[in-house]
């Protein structure tokens, strides 16, 4: 068994003096390294796909749809088979169309950028499925300790922002997710040649810092150069997972700081591509899935530490929020994207409960939200409650989601897994 792969790439810098996005409305003065979009396209035989991978914040809804609408046309596909993902970073241009703490449009976003974005968008589908391969679908996975969780809680619920306390680093006992996952698609009838690898690695992408105002893909554009480097004709793609409480070993370190990141995971990754796994199973299941998230409301007030996330005005209008999730099943793996920022317990918990074989996370996918904290989260407080807009519990609800969407399409379409007549690691024999 195969699936046809092929990828495609554009350059998606700003003009000099697009504001950038996710420290604050800074102007941007160069470029220090290119960011991009890559498109992979994906075809079993029964369903067929586009996947965007790109080097930004994130994408409200309104303008995902527009992109993927564009590009569903251009490779003749519906619109539900288009799936974008963003890394998060905080180096690159405003793309918040609508404001995400209100209903009205975002100054900064400059229509024109959107306007070239979905050009280069559609232009990197079209090359992805003119330039399609036979290949194998492959996955591992690995730990690395290049991340850590940014948040520190004392007994009486006072708490510290690991970032602007770097003196805490370290001594955080907040859970952190160290699983590095890649997907490898090899050029069927070679040993290493592959036309794409997909990673996934929960941290933030915020090595470089505030105190650049260069466009810069940050870690995951040094880790994708490095994969590119060493496998001829491969692109890869960067997705960050339930990163929302994971942040770099080393936050706002400078380009040094990326550079040594994206070194040591692009190695890694390279290592473990080499001895990664071919799937038994190399077929698509795919889907959109329709949400409702609730808004915040008294009850998550009052559970919060802080006077002023207590006393926070709340939103006239509590209407829940509708906006989707999305999920791409590559063989035994999924990658499900998120509407926003969802916290490693809960890409931990989606990895226990899920049906696939293994399952990843994927930060700021369908929409950009802001925070999805935990229920418990909500008691100690910090900087993701105080700003999250949403009720205690919505991020929960939205991992029971996917975990429903997940075991419907494992339903309609079992798995195929590999058994082993070996003995496990105690010397009991297998059954």
């Amino acid at each position: 068994m195969s699936i046809s792969c092929g990828t495609g790439r554009r350059v998606i810098n700003p003009e000099i003096g697009h504001k950038l996005c996710g420290y604050g409305p800074y102007a941007n003065t160069g470029v220090h390294d290119d960011i991009v979009v890559t498109a992979l396209w994906l075809d079993d035989g029964r369903q067929r796909a586009v996947m965007l991978n790109y080097d930004l914040l994130g994408l409200r809804a309104i303008t995902s749809k527009r992109i993927r609408a564009a590009v569903a046309q251009a490779v003749g596909i519906p619109i539900a088979r288009v799936f974008t993902v963003c890394t998060h970073v905080h180096s690159g241009p405003d793309v918040i169309e609508l404001n995400v703490y209100g209903d009205g449009p975002n100054p900064e976003c400059r229509a024109d950028y959107l306007e070239r974005l979905i050009g280069w968008s559609t232009q990197a589908a079209t090359d992805a499925k003119a330039g399609a391969e036979e290949c194998t679908l492959r996955y591992n996975f690995a730990d690395t300790d290049g991340n850590m969780n940014r948040r520190f809680n004392f007994p009486d619920r006072r708490g510290a922002y690991i970032p602007d306390n770097k003196q805490l680093i370290g001594q955080s006992r907040e859970y952190v997710d160290r699983e590095f996952g890649i997907i490898a698609l090899r050029k069927k009838g070679t040993l290493n040649r592959y036309k794409a690898i997909i990673t996934n690695y929960t941290c933030h992408p915020l090595c470089v810092g505030n105190s650049s105002d260069l466009v810069t893909a940050d870690f995951p554009g040094v880790m994708r150069r490095t994969i590119e480097d060493t496998f001829a004709g491969c692109l890869c793609l960067t997705t960050t997972g339930a990163a929302g409480d994971n942040h770099p070993l080393m936050p706002e370190s400078g380009f040094d700081g990326a550079a040594d990141m994206g070194r040591r995971l692009g190695r890694l990754a390279i290592m473990r591509t080499y001895d990664s796994v071919a799937a038994d199973d190399q077929s698509l299941r795919l889907a959109h899935v329709d949400v409702s998230m609730a808004l915040r409301d008294e009850t998550t007030s009052a559970m919060q530490p802080e006077a002023m996330a207590r006393t926070r005005a709340l939103t006239k209008d509590r209407t829940p929020k509708r906006t989707e999730i999305s999920l791409i099943g590559l063989g035994p793996v999924l990658l499900a994207g998120f509407p926003g920022e969802p916290m490693a317990e809960q890409g931990a918990m989606l990895k226990w409960m899920s049906p696939f074989l293994k399952t990843y996370a994927m930060f700021t996918a369908t929409d950009s939200l802001g925070y999805f904290p935990t229920t418990n989260q909500f008691l100690w407080g910090g900087y993701e409650t105080n700003t999250s807009l949403f009720a205690h519990g919505t991020g929960d609800a939205l991992v029971r989601d996917i975990l429903a969407a997940a075991h419907r399409l494992v339903a309609e379409q079992p798995l195929t897994l590999s058994t082993t007549d070996g003995a496990f690691e105690d010397g009991s024999p297998a059954t």
